[in-house]
């Protein structure tokens, strides 16, 4: 357990280097929504969570390296942690051989009939975001109730496979914390404690985002934080059976679905 304390407390000791560096700049670097809608203006890049955007975008305007090194913490946690213990050898091994797509948990052919399940489904999301046409996935999130079941399947699907901060983070959590987790425990006990800590892990966003100071505290702790950590947990037991079974590459889902329409399907909310 201790590679585990050691890989949360590094998951928060990564993320805290963001004020840290802003405060030595001076400032203003914590401000994305503004950088971002500076760097789409002078780019015409569209300001989006994609990750191959957000790249193109920090580019011309460097503070946006923060976010992504925010959205990084986890595995920045999980390889710094492998590196300071003496099987880190093996540990990295390990560690490759669980991102590996196909072949690793059972049959090469088993493995690829999966993905074509998995690019299936977001094929189906992003026809059915074109079909229910003026309705896009911020609306649909936002309205539940209007639109319906139907609706909200394409935005789940959206952020649960196309956002740069899940990409960016999956090194850590299912990557590392969960073969951890399931050394002591079954994987499904072992999802639901990475679900949590995965939650947990985002409360320095709400600080320093306002997200608790306009949403309240009691309406935080005891509205938006349950479902918020609901749906972590429910993304990770999706996320760690689907590592088991090397049946889900949510960098191949991602990539097809940016492929076929990333400024329709990565548009950015503003923050309010």
């Amino acid at each position: 357990m201790q590679k585990l304390f050691a890989f949360y407390f590094l998951c928060f000791a990564w993320l805290g280097l963001i004020p840290v560096i802003d405060m030595l700049a001076g400032g203003g670097l914590m401000d994305f929504d503004r950088m971002g809608e500076a760097a789409a203006a002078q780019t015409g890049i569209a300001w989006t969570s994609s990750l191959v955007d957000l790249v193109r975008l920090a580019r011309v305007e460097p503070g946006l390296w923060l976010l992504l090194l925010g959205s990084a913490a986890p595995l920045l946690a999980a390889l710094t942690t492998m590196s300071l213990w003496p099987d880190r050898a093996g540990a990295m091994r390990a560690w490759l051989r669980r991102l590996w797509p196909v072949g690793t948990a059972g049959p090469t052919r088993s493995a690829l009939m999966a993905y074509g399940g998995v690019i299936a489904l977001c094929l189906i999301g992003l026809a059915m975001t074109v079909i229910l046409g003026p309705h896009s996935v911020t609306s649909m999130l936002g309205r539940p109730g209007e639109t319906g079941v139907l609706a909200i399947l394409p935005a789940v699907l959206i952020s649960a496979l196309l956002d740069q901060g899940a990409l960016l983070e999956e090194g850590g959590w299912r990557g590392f914390a969960s073969p951890q987790l399931e050394m002591r425990f079954s994987p499904a006990m072992a999802a639901v404690l990475v679900g949590l800590a995965w939650g947990f892990w985002h409360l320095p966003r709400d600080v320093t985002t306002g997200v608790i100071e306009r949403l309240g505290a009691l309406d935080y702790v005891l509205a938006y934080l349950p479902s918020f950590l609901l749906g972590t947990i429910a993304v990770s037991i999706i996320a760690s059976w689907g590592m088991l079974t090397q049946g889900v590459s949510m960098m191949l889902a991602a990539g097809l679905a940016l492929t076929l329409d990333r400024k329709l399907m990565f548009s950015r909310q503003k923050s309010e």
